[in-house]
């Protein structure tokens, strides 16, 4: 990760009003936070409501209190819950800005059983995550227990995930109807924000909720559409831009010079190609690693993404506390630092594996992916060039034809295939569930890539059942060694793209070196009228 300009951070200050663009399209189903479907919905909700618990520190995968002010976990089968006292709902005409109850919370639960159990909610949802709940109750009026069918080291890290915002009663009945979905009368937190309008624009406006639990420095912010980021940002209308081009860095830091912060940000999407590896030809470890290692990661970040990526193992780089390091990771094929040494190995892998006999083999590029970074082009001829073939042949399809030929086993299972592009996005900051879910026998991802292995089901079993995060990472790392030493598991994890972070030195803010979403960290966010940088900020309308 690269550290940011040595620049002073600014002080805190009281006052102002933030404009921000949104990461993604911003586009609304519903304000309902357990029927939402669209990621962008957390750019509202992430501000007007809390979490039972928050990541207050993603990088370090660091849980820490919001609504729930402390917990225990008496055995590995109850959790109790101890609420903040005084936290309030904003005052709007659905809740009166009345305090929060423990009832809230019960319902909370309830409805996040019941739609669990009812297996309709959007994968967003993550339901699955709930279903191991056996009852909750209340023994008082601050205290709620958790008990569990079974041992359940996951539940904090469900209770503090993405779309787990608590909802007032009272809101969520009146939103119930689709004429109020999008109603900011409707949206009715206890967040540090307070949702006042949605513009024609598209850009949302926001006031502070001074008597909230976490009450902000700011007395407002306002989000929009993520358009001409680096213009506006330039023009002073923008108090931050990610920028997801080179040149569109490169503009900023001419325009702006010393006058900014520079964070590099990881984004949400890995890149990565599957494999059915329970039938030929990729059942065999020689084959699959003989493909790490004809893409060396430095050598592919460098021709793909010109250097703006890093090289990622089962864990990725994301996960800065559970990752393998850079060394460690050049012990294994494909990220190696000599690029020779790597496509000599890979050549001698895909001759023992039988690799020339299979005729050309198809790589599968998601039409959102090619042409736009010409990575057909790119993929096939390095793979070509280090294995000394001329096999390997490009595809363009859309992504739903590339799931579907997933989940039909088409990318193996007797046919020399596999695809290669964006993964599903990353939405918790402890991997431990998506390595259960991507790897264990039987479960229906892994059925997909036809993966089975004892030894690592043994170590999935651990990391089930283990509730000291610093043991998870112990046992998370001996799973990446142990795929890594045979070739990866159905799953082969290239890069993960980086982009830049712009910040004017009169922008307090925590530093997001994570893509994962910070949103309920906002209350911390502060403009410094008195910092020089200040005076190119054109004031707010």
């Amino acid at each position: 990760m690269d550290a940011p300009s040595p620049a002073q951070p600014p002080s805190p200050h009281r006052g102002g009003v933030a404009r921000f663009a949104a990461s993604a399209y911003l586009q609304f189903d519903t304000f309902d936070a357990l029927r939402t479907g669209e990621p962008t919905v957390v750019e509202v909700l992430g501000r007007t409501h809390s979490r039972l618990l928050r990541w207050s520190d993603p990088a370090a995968a660091i849980l820490s209190g919001d609504i729930v002010e402390r917990w225990q976990n008496p055995d590995p089968n109850t959790w109790v819950l101890h609420l903040r006292p005084g936290v309030r709902w904003h005052d709007r005409p659905l809740t009166g800005g009345r305090e929060l109850a423990v009832a809230d919370v019960l319902a909370h639960f309830a409805r996040l059983r019941s739609l669990a159990q009812a297996g309709t909610q959007p994968a967003l949802q993550r339901g699955w995550d709930y279903r191991s709940i056996a009852s909750v109750t209340a023994p008082d009026r601050e205290t709620i227990v958790v008990s569990t069918s079974t041992p359940e080291p996951f539940l904090l890290n469900a209770i503090a995930g993405r779309v787990a915002f608590v909802q007032a009663p009272e809101a969520v009945e009146a939103i119930g109807g689709m004429d109020g979905e999008r109603d900011p009368l409707f949206v009715a937190g206890t967040g540090p924000f307070m949702l006042r309008a949605v513009r024609p624009d598209g850009t949302i406006v926001f006031d502070a909720h001074r008597t909230a639990h976490r009450p902000p420095l700011l007395d407002g912010m306002e989000i929009s559409q993520p358009l001409d980021v680096v213009d506006r940002f330039i023009g002073g209308t923008l108090d931050e831009v990610l920028t997801r081009d080179r040149r569109g860095a490169a503009l900023v830091r001419d325009a702006v010079g010393s006058d900014v912060v520079e964070l590099s940000r990881f984004e949400d999407s890995p890149i990565m190609s599957s494999l059915f590896v329970g039938a030929p030809p990729w059942n065999s470890p020689h084959l699959r690693k003989a493909l790490s290692g004809g893409l060396n990661r430095l050598e592919l970040a460098r021709r793909l993404f010109g250097g703006r990526a890093v090289g990622s193992g089962p864990v990725a780089p994301v996960f800065a506390s559970f990752a393998l390091s850079e060394s460690e990771l050049a012990r294994y094929p494909g990220y190696q630092r000599d690029l020779d040494a790597d496509r000599k190995d890979a050549r001698e892998f895909w001759q023992a594996g039988g690799g020339p006999g299979l005729g050309p083999v198809t790589i599968d590029f998601p039409n959102t992916f090619d042409p736009l970074y010409s990575a057909s082009s790119v993929v096939c001829g390095m793979l070509n060039e280090s294995l000394g073939v001329t096999q390997f042949r490009p595809a363009v399809e859309s992504y739903r034809s590339i799931s579907a030929m997933v989940a039909s086993y088409r990318y193996g299972n007797g046919t020399p295939a596999l695809w290669f592009g964006w993964g599903p996005p990353l939405v918790d900051p402890d991997p431990a569930r998506l390595l259960i879910d991507t790897y264990r026998s039987g479960w229906p991802d892994t059925e997909s890539t036809g993966f089975r292995s004892a030894k690592i089901d043994q170590l999935l079993d651990e990391l089930s059942a283990e509730f000291d995060t610093g043991r998870r990472r112990v046992i998370i790392g001996d799973l990446q060694r142990e795929l890594l030493a045979n070739g990866g598991g159905g799953v082969i994890d290239w890069l993960v793209q980086r982009s830049e972070l712009f910040r004017p030195l009169y922008l307090g803010r925590p530093a997001v070196p994570t893509p994962f979403a910070a949103q309920h960290l906002d209350d911390q966010t502060f403009l410094n009228p008195a910092e020089a940088s200040f005076e190119r900020r054109v004031p707010s309308r």
